[in-house]
């Protein structure tokens, strides 16, 4: 009988053990989230998605559904807050980009964006398509092929090959040298850029950082804007219009 009690109480701390595992493993909880996203029981998805986040297994694919989640509920900026936290992790991925565009339509505020120069849309479809440790091996590997080439040409009687030969390490050179400058200018402005989203209903915009300042204009939630410096309980922040001014820090969340 002891023995039987035994093996009985065994088996219940494995199967406990197990079960407990199973609420514990990130995949479990992604799997049965997304069961309840299925289902149309969003709020349950958003709760389960939140989990594995809190446990900092997080994914492109993680914050996409939490994105889809709070856009099926009708919040606005949690859903925009989300979509651009996965585009941060995978900003090649077109459906990221139209589910955040279908979010951003459902928006107040239309801010017109500040039009880039040639050199400033180039260099930001280079750095589109290469991030910014592919740019750093680019450059290296395209120093390399032009010192080879150099030393080629160096070595090579026949003109035509030198000729050749030449151009190739120019070439390089060029290749090598542009990609370093951009995986420069990327890192540096990715070290001092800190996106966030408005998630207060009405925001007001102050000339001063306190609450007696005058009011440049209402924002609303879901509009993105770029926090250039924190005084106190206010954050200063830039629109896409290049407007700047004052707001209370916790209206906002940083994407980062």
């Amino acid at each position: 009988m002891k023995r039987k009690l035994i093996y009985f109480l065994l088996f219940s701390l494995t199967l406990g053990h197990f079960s407990n595992a199973q609420e514990q493993d990130p995949y479990a909880i992604f799997k049965q989230a997304n069961e309840y996203y299925n289902q149309g029981q969003y709020e349950k998805a958003i709760e389960a998605y939140q989990r594995i986040e809190s446990k900092d297994a997080v994914s492109a694919e993680l914050y996409f559904n939490l994105g889809n989640s709070y856009y099926k509920t009708n919040k606005i900026a949690e859903s925009i807050f989300y979509y651009e936290k996965a585009l941060l992790l995978n900003p090649q991925d077109k459906e990221i980009r139209d589910n955040l565009g279908y979010a951003q339509n459902m928006r107040i505020d239309a801010i017109e964006t500040i039009p880039l120069s040639f050199f400033q849309n180039l260099g930001n479809r280079i750095i589109f398509f290469l991030s910014i440790k592919q740019l750093s091996w680019l450059a290296l590997l395209s120093v390399l092929f032009s010192l080879c080439a150099y030393i080629f040409f160096r070595e090579s009687i026949d003109s035509s090959r030198k000729r050749t030969s030449f151009s190739l390490a120019i070439v390089f050179l060029v290749i090598g040298l542009s990609s370093f400058g951009l995986s420069r200018i990327a890192l540096s402005e990715e070290q001092k850029d800190r996106p966030a989203v408005l998630f207060g209903q009405e925001v007001l915009l102050r000339a001063e950082p306190n609450l007696s300042s005058e009011v440049f204009v209402t924002l609303h939630e879901g509009t993105k804007v770029d926090i250039l410096e924190i005084f106190e309980d206010f954050s200063k922040i830039k629109l896409a219009n290049g407007q700047t001014g004052w707001i209370e820090k916790d209206e906002l969340k940083e994407i980062k």
